[in-house]
């Protein structure tokens, strides 16, 4: 079975990127978290065609807590 992946690109304040990745470590394979070298507070959510929505769902419900910008999906 393959499975394609693709990344969404967001912006959290910097300091709530540990947060961020630790909420996405508790759900165990829906995305990969890595960060931006170049832009602070940028994140990359590396997921697959059935889980972008589950991330998708995950972001919106942060921004309820602190400003969550997706940039790409």
């Amino acid at each position: 079975m393959e499975l394609n992946t693709h990344r969404i690109v967001a912006k959290v304040p910097q300091e709530e990127i540990v947060f961020v990745d630790m909420v996405f470590k508790s759900f165990e394979g829906i995305a990969m978290l890595t960060v931006s070298k170049q832009e602070p507070g940028e994140i990359y959510l590396d997921v697959t065609d059935g889980t972008e929505d589950l991330v998708l769902d995950i972001l919106e419900d942060l921004d309820d807590k602190f400003p969550v910008e997706i940039i790409k999906t």
